[in-house]
């Protein structure tokens, strides 16, 4: 009976010790992102002749990488989607941490679905396969998952007093839903309580639609970065660690989580880079998808981690996620179906857009718990590779000024 006693103890401290590091890394992260991260780079260049290809076996092993996912799941029900889907990798020997956000709308395959948006991958099978999934698509080992839920960093960001955003536009929007109700922002910096902040992340109502979202989701992280530095925020410390404890969850090891947290505190010059996983707008059968080329995604991941990032071009011209889009060169805008550029479109912004694979029976996934009649998927569009040497914007725009817009090159840098 003693040692059952004695082993029971010892699980429960080592549960307790799990949760005390994961809140460390968490607390480590949002700060570390004030410094450099979520934020544009202004003076890091885009290098024609970097280094291609896949990681080498070395930059892979002095790497640690897991995935930070924002889960929004809604008070009563078990089914949730993971809006947010972030790589956080560590070198240690650069002294760099790497974030590449995934689109929520990104078109995957998993068994049983052919066409599927990422963000439904965790609630049709779990977080694990999840974490598979964007291995994978990005050629890096991941050590796993820390989930946050947005409904706890709401809460979070009340017992913080809230935070600081420039909102870049007025924001209107009557989403429908019970938790978010009437989208109403004003133009301007201005303090954001919980519920607004997470209005502000979420406002989708856009020309770019989930891409621009992504933006948001990471001036919100940073704005809570600034607060959590604050030294006004220490006596608040007894109520934010449960807060945090409640608000996130992961299966990475405990030693994995020692080795992020003590690598990032031992950082003198720290390098962070952000960048949105580039990609193209792709319809299927009025369902919006952020296609994505493997081999190119790859790529990109590798340069990133070699402190290189792409810039983010429409027609070959550099462009800020959040600012409002005009068209350019009379070119016509990108069209997102269920945006105002393409109000006539079906917006999907569930995973009720699941396509069962053709040989799996199965029927179509819907977030509602009912099964909808299978729909023939329309042909897809090849999708366009990124070129090699990504052109300055500065230098002379060679595309014809009628060629039709196919390839949208986003990123985020720091």
């Amino acid at each position: 009976m003693r040692r059952k006693s004695d082993s029971n103890s010892k699980r429960r401290k080592n549960g307790r010790k799990r949760k005390l590091f994961l809140t460390f890394m968490v607390m480590i992260l949002l700060a570390v992102g004030v410094l450099l991260g979520f934020s544009v780079l202004t003076d890091l260049k885009i290098m024609p002749n970097s280094p291609n290809g896949q990681l080498t076996t070395e930059e892979l092993k002095n790497s640690i990488s897991v995935l930070l996912i924002g889960a929004d799941q809604r008070p009563g029900e078990e089914k949730f989607n993971t809006d947010t889907i972030i790589l956080a990798t560590i070198d240690p020997k650069s002294a760099r941490v790497s974030l590449l956000s995934i689109p929520r709308d990104t078109r995957v395959s998993i068994p049983g679905y052919k066409n599927i948006k990422i963000n439904g991958v965790a609630p049709l099978t779990d977080l694990e396969n999840l974490v598979d999934v964007v291995a994978d698509l990005t050629g890096v080992p991941i050590a796993g998952y820390i989930q946050t839920n947005f409904n706890g960093f709401k809460q979070i960001i009340d017992t913080l007093g809230g935070i600081t955003v420039d909102v870049e536009k007025d924001m209107y929007y009557e989403t429908g839903d019970a938790v978010d109700g009437i989208i109403n922002l004003q133009k301007g910096l201005q303090q954001l309580d919980g519920a607004q902040a997470l209005q502000y992340a979420r406002f989708r109502n856009d020309a770019l639609a989930d891409i621009s979202r992504t933006a948001r989701q990471q001036v919100v992280l940073k704005a809570v970065a600034e607060e959590m530095l604050q030294l006004s925020t220490l006596p608040k410390l007894p109520w934010l660690i449960p807060q945090l404890n409640d608000a996130v969850n992961s299966n990475v090891e405990l030693r994995t989580m020692f080795k992020m947290s003590t690598t990032v505190v031992k950082f003198k010059d720290i390098s962070i880079l952000t960048q949105t996983l580039p990609g193209r707008f792709h319809d299927i059968n009025g369902i919006s998808y952020w296609d994505v080329d493997r081999e190119e995604a790859q790529r990109v991941v590798s340069n990133l981690f070699r402190g290189i990032t792409t810039e983010k071009v429409i027609d070959d011209t550099v462009i800020d996620l959040l600012e409002p889009i005009e068209p350019i060169d009379d070119n016509p805008l990108p069209q997102v179906p269920g945006s105002p550029v393409d109000p006539n479109g079906q917006e999907s912004s569930e995973y009720q857009d699941a396509v069962p694979d053709a040989g799996n029976p199965q029927e179509e996934a819907d977030v509602d718990g009912e099964n909808r009649e299978e729909e023939k998927e329309s042909k897809p569009q090849e999708i366009p590779r990124i070129p090699e040497n990504i052109q300055n914007p500065d230098e002379e725009n060679t595309k014809k000024p009628n060629e039709p817009q196919t390839d949208v090159l986003l990123n985020k840098e720091t």
